[in-house]
């Protein structure tokens, strides 16, 4: 991911392939044998066949005649093609004429054999036709492969080196004096490049992936090695200690790799908050930077008058060529691009590849010795010791770790550092690999090339080595030079092999600017990504949190910078929820959000449709998560808004507060919401709230239900048989509580806090507070005693009536403009019907054959295919009006739930009758199934949560 920009500036691939899947053949299912025989033909089966008369032959009747089709088709093709090559090449060709088979049935599977029998011929027959290339010498073809090879592998091989001896030399801090510490770590970057190769070569689904050691690691390792100094000083043991660090981390991101590959979970990287994930990228490339400063100088940096005047001033005059270097690759750079993208991206690695001649040619021009530069500092110091590479130094990186030398201190304190390591390797690998595939056309598997990168780092990690990763840099410039295939791939460590073989000699020959541009180059690309081009990509909180974590990361280490970014993660979450997303959805009256009661009598109606009715329920949509962070926003936000509506005069009698579209509270906000109940119903005239809290309650562990529900808080709303005048009995349910004698006539006391699951129980149950506010005895027409029991002595003796009378008052309260005579007539042609518990009214997919009134007990209304989705249906409803005059089939199934029900059922023949010889009563069901209708849709957009619900 990261060494695109950083190495290549702007190596592109094609991202414009297809991804297919072979379509599946046809499978044909042996059929049962039997007497009855197909007439003989080359295509015939050997054995006789019945004729399969099952329940299942006309499905396997479908497949053989799309097998039989497809076989005509191919046929066709063939001779298409035969004649196409007889006129291009003068000479006909001649196509055997298969007889045609004679089948009994088609619905016997016996002839889904014979069709494939015969699409087997003529695919013999299209491989004997097709012309044949002349074969040559079989070895020819693989000369020319390996020749063709060879540029990518060359380059491949040359890139190892070169990326190899800058970041060899950074793996250790200046003031380390491990002896021989290049050559130490360049080996460390080849054998860590060598494993990757070679599991990718087996492992991964790529044919033309390149393996490299994860060079973005390189703050890590410098913050390890410090750590280790700090315990054990700069001697022999730290050097144990260190490399035993290297190989624990390499297995841990191996293992992590192997995990999320093994259980799925690539994708977990992209949790991680894409700001942090900048900000490390922008601080490692300002790391990379000062290391370059190091690296080119050997002297340590740090970011004080000492260390800026003895790294960069007194070493001056080595600095010079690698800015030189860096200002003239800028400049080429900047004239090859086309359209503001790089043209050549091998730009960079040929340029580097020429840093090292040119420096010899104007080391020559100024008639400066190699000895003389060597001893100012421009050249490594030798890197073998003796004359010979085959001597105890080449096998240094796998015994340098000694068990009995290991702090385990260090290693205890190096536990952040390395699972920072391990979060920061997590990000790479899901997106170079996705973007490789798009670039090769490799429909990827993204947890196969996990599991291969699990492997690749613990074979390293074991042996002392670094992380690893698939490198889409290089991987693309392989590609493109034609690189491909296992041979290929294993020639690449053969060859990395000898560069780890002979690479340290060679390397004393390059001067410490080469490695310094490389390191400086990579650097500000790294850093200019981080903190440059992300400039206007993200608000000025996230961006500030991006320049927290790289300067961090420089000045105090990659410990401190983890730390960083989880601070910026969490203060950037909490101040964005605070400022972009306002935990209140909407608000609005009951007047646009209608409950699903909407067969009440006309005075109910006319209650709810008065300045005392539907106006005074205030209703408040919560959304998103609610925290300490919201919450006091939230709760000054509903009392401004409340004191708004009492300046208005309009302030609510009950108010509902929704938290459907709230997806969790934290205990703090929960506890706000507590207290703002307290103070709602104590500073204004608030006689009801109501809270939704959904089917699975409030998203929240504290108890907030039974909080807000708390007897020892709880004040009533009076119900009483004649209610006193406005002014007397508009008091808050503070006042209401301090009286101490009840009011005369006292029906109910109804507690002023409520919990419902749902919006539309709340909107039921506010309008029936508040009809019974008026006249209680109205709810014996339209409200089930078992859904509003406060009122239960009231209306109780009226339910002792004759049904006659209370079915007559339910077809009063539905055509209020009916006359007497048409009433009675379309009471005349219902029949009365009794449920008991637990018995079906009708069930889902039931022909509808009848419009039934609910006069007593409840039902509930039920999808048999979504569990869940129900409906209760209360007395004074109408159920099946729209089945009977569209004649569907009924849509959902219908249950009794109370001990009885009472129902008055019009069926299909009476509906005709009426019709027929009385068409205005007919009209009345006509117009019963529009006030449904549009119900239904008023009652739909309750359940969608907008601000924007529509009245209907």
């Amino acid at each position: 991911m990261l060494e695109t920009t950083a190495l290549l500036n702007g190596a592109r691939g094609d991202a414009n392939g297809d991804y297919g899947s072979p379509s599946s053949p046809l499978t044909n299912t042996p059929a049962s044998r039997g007497s009855q025989n197909l007439t003989t033909s080359p295509f015939s089966p050997t054995s006789p066949v019945n004729i399969d008369t099952s329940s299942t032959r006309q499905r396997r009747s479908s497949i053989a005649a799309m097998a039989a089709a497809e076989v005509i088709l191919h046929d066709r093709e063939i001779r298409k093609s035969a004649s196409s090559r007889k006129l291009e090449n003068g000479f006909s060709t001649t196509i055997a004429h298969t007889p045609l088979v004679e089948i009994p049935s088609m619905e016997s599977m016996e002839a889904d054999e014979v069709v494939q029998n015969r699409r087997d011929y003529f695919r013999k027959m299209r491989d004997r036709d097709s012309p044949k290339v002349k074969e040559t010498n079989s070895a020819l073809p693989m000369i020319h492969n390996i020749i063709g090879q060879l540029p990518a592998i060359a380059i491949a091989s040359v890139l190892n080196l070169m990326i190899g001896i800058p970041f060899g030399a950074s793996y250790f801090p200046p003031e380390l004096p491990l002896p021989g510490k290049e050559v130490l770590g360049l080996r460390v970057f080849l054998f860590s490049t060598m494993a990757a190769q070679t599991v990718y070569t087996f492992k991964s689904k790529f044919t033309n992936g390149v393996g490299l050691q994860m060079v973005e690691n390189v703050p890590f390792c410098l913050e390890l090695a410090r750590i280790v100094i700090d315990e054990q000083g700069s001697g022999t043991d730290a050097a144990s200690t260190l490399f035993f660090l290297f190989g624990l981390s390499s297995c841990l991101v191996g293992l992590v790799f192997y995990l999320l590959g093994r259980y799925e979970l690539g994708r977990i990287v992209y949790f991680f908050p894409s700001h942090v994930l900048v900000g490390c990228i922008g601080g490692i490339g300002a790391f990379i930077i000062v290391t370059s400063l190091e690296v080119t100088t050997n002297t340590a940096f740090s970011f004080t008058e000492a260390g800026f005047n003895e790294c960069i001033v007194q070493n001056f005059h080595l600095l010079i060529p690698v800015i030189v270097f860096e200002l003239v690759l800028r400049l080429l750079m900047q004239m090859t691009k086309k359209n503001g993208e790089p043209q050549y991206p091998l730009l960079g690695p040929i340029y580097y590849c020429f840093i090292t001649p040119v420096f010899y040619i104007v080391l020559w021009g100024l008639g400066i010795t190699m000895g003389s530069a060597e001893e100012a500092g421009y050249f490594f110091p030798p890197l073998s010791s003796t004359g010979s590479v085959f001597n105890d130094e080449l096998f240094d990186i796998f015994t340098e770790v000694h068990f009995n030398t290991i702090s385990w201190k260090a290693v205890i304190k190096s536990i952040p550092t390395m699972i920072s390591l391990t979060a920061f390797s997590l990000i790479h690998v899901p997106i170079n690999i996705p973007a490789f595939a798009i670039t090769t056309n490799v429909e990827p598997d993204m947890n196969a090339e996990l599991i291969a990168h699990g492997y690749s780092n613990a074979l390293a990690g074991l042996f002392g080595g670094l992380q690893n990763y698939m490198a889409y840099a290089h991987s693309v410039i392989y590609s493109k030079a034609n690189g491909k295939g296992k041979s290929s791939s294993l020639t690449i460590v053969a060859v990395t092999i000898m560069i780890f073989i002979y690479g340290p000699t060679v390397g004393s020959y390059v001067p410490r600017c080469m490695a310094g541009t490389v390191l400086l180059h990579i650097g500000i690309d790294l850093f200019a990504e981080g903190v440059v081009d992300s400039y206007g990509d993200y608000d000025r909180l996230e961006y500030c949190g991006i320049w927290l974590i790289t300067v961090v990361m420089v000045s105090f280490g990659m410990d401190a910078a983890l730390v960083a970014g989880a601070i910026a993660a969490l203060s950037t979450y909490a101040a964005q929820s605070i400022i972009y997303q306002d935990p209140i959805r909407g608000e609005m009256s009951a007047t646009r959000l209608r409950s699903s009661a909407w067969n009440r009598c006309l005075k109910a109606q006319k209650i709810l449709d008065g300045k005392n009715g539907r106006q005074r329920i205030f209703i408040i949509q919560l959304q998103g998560h609610i925290f300490f962070g919201n919450a006091i926003k939230l709760v000054d936000d509903i009392k401004h808004k409340l004191k708004v509506k009492r300046e208005a005069g309009v302030e609510p009698s009950v108010v509902i507060l929704d938290f459907t579209g709230a997806l969790g509270l934290d205990t703090s906000a929960a506890q706000s919401i507590a207290k703002l109940k307290r103070f709602l119903l104590t500073n204004f005239n608030v006689e009801g709230l109501i809270f939704v809290t959904g089917q699975d309650g409030f998203p929240c562990f504290f108890d907030l239900s039974q909080k807000v529900l708390d007897g020892s808080e709880l004040s009533y709303i009076r119900i009483v048989e004649h209610r006193p005048p406005l002014h007397e009995h508009r008091l808050s349910a503070r006042s209401l509580a301090k009286h101490i004698e009840p009011k005369q006539g006292l029906i109910a006391e109804i507690p002023n806090t409520r919990v419902c699951e749902t919006l539309d129980d709340a909107l039921i149950f506010a309008e029936d507070v508040l009809i019974a506010l008026e006249d209680p005895s109205l709810l014996q027409t339209d409200a089930d005693v078992e859904r509003f029991p406060y009122v239960r002595g009231s209306v109780r003796a009226s339910l002792t009536s004759q049904n006659s009378n209370r079915m007559k008052s339910i077809l009063e309260t539905l055509f209020p403009s009916a006359s007497a005579i048409e009433l009675n007539t379309l009471l005349s042609t219902l029949s009365i019907e009794k449920y008991y518990s637990g018995n079906y009214v009708w069930k889902q997919g039931d022909p509808s054959e009848s419009l039934k009134f609910v006069v007593d007990g409840s039902l509930i209304s039920l999808l048999e295919d979504e569990h869940g989705a129900t409906e209760s249906i209360y007395a004074g409803s109408t159920i099946g009006e729209l089945g009977l005059v569209s004649s569907y089939h009924r849509l959902t199934t219908v249950k009794v739930v109370s001990d009885v029900a009472i129902l008055y059922s019009l069926d299909k023949n009476q509906w005709e009758f009426l019709t027929e010889n009385h068409p205005k009563v007919a009209r009345l069901i006509d117009k019963l199934v529009i006030q449904y209708l549009a119900h239904r849709v008023q009652h739909v957009s309750n359940n969608i949560l907008d601000g924007r619900s529509l009245p209907v």
